[in-house]
């Protein structure tokens, strides 16, 4: 992923686009009107999470009495899963279980990783902005996702791009078109049989068997 590419998300709750700089603090204005709003007694914390590796990003709402394998299996199901691998939370200063209760974990600006496959390892980062007050079903509200990158071919520079070549992005940038696609299977007997990998917008894309994930289809793949 390079410099240039431009990353934005979709407020849930006004519809708006913002950059991933702005993302969090409009998100964090709505939660504290809703909070003031919410005077149900029945109230639980909820904590607004941002998942984040370079442009790619998550902004969660997350219940406080989950457990961490609730955003584990989250994790997994809209970036990471491919073949069942294990997976586990660190910090640099304590112990992460997945057992673990959300708001036993995350505070204001605790920054944590998560590292799926011990293998070919995909580490995203987790950082606690806020914990607030709601009246809330479910344990886990997606806030905001950023839309997919806009990449291009590498060989025409003009079509968005629907496939990697798993082989020879490890020299270098190698997104193809529709079209282009059967021009780089002539060249590479890989791509042609196994490594022709679909873009999609997740950090898993183009390692191991990621095809994509099973939640939030619409903003799944490439743009």
């Amino acid at each position: 992923m390079t410099e240039e590419l431009k990353s934005e998300g979709r407020c849930i709750y006004c519809n708006q686009m913002f950059s991933q700089k702005e993302i969090g603090k409009h998100l964090a204005k709505h939660l504290v009107e809703m909070e003031k709003k919410d005077a149900d007694k029945t109230m639980n914390f909820y904590y607004h999470i941002e998942v984040q590796v370079a442009e790619l990003f998550l902004h969660l709402l997350v219940r406080g009495d989950a457990t961490m394998k609730k955003i584990d299996d989250f994790l997994r199901e809209i970036w990471l899963e491919c073949c069942g691998h294990m997976s586990e939370f660190g910090h640099k200063n304590f112990r992460i279980s997945k057992r673990d209760r959300v708001e036993d974990i995350f505070a204001p600006r605790v920054k944590i990783f998560h590292d799926y496959d011990f293998g070919s390892t995909t580490r995203v980062f987790l950082k606690g902005l806020k914990s607030y007050r709601f009246s809330l079903k479910g344990s886990i509200i997606l806030l905001s996702r950023n839309e997919p990158l806009k990449l291009l071919c590498n060989m025409c520079k003009k079509n968005p791009a629907v496939n990697l070549c798993a082989t020879c992005s490890w020299e270098e940038d190698a997104f193809y078109c529709e079209a282009c696609s059967g021009k780089h299977a002539k060249v590479c007997e890989d791509f042609a049989d196994y490594s022709s990998m679909p873009v999609v917008n997740s950090p898993r894309m183009g390692v191991c068997g990621y095809m994509g994930g099973s939640i939030d289809l619409e903003r799944d793949g490439g743009y």
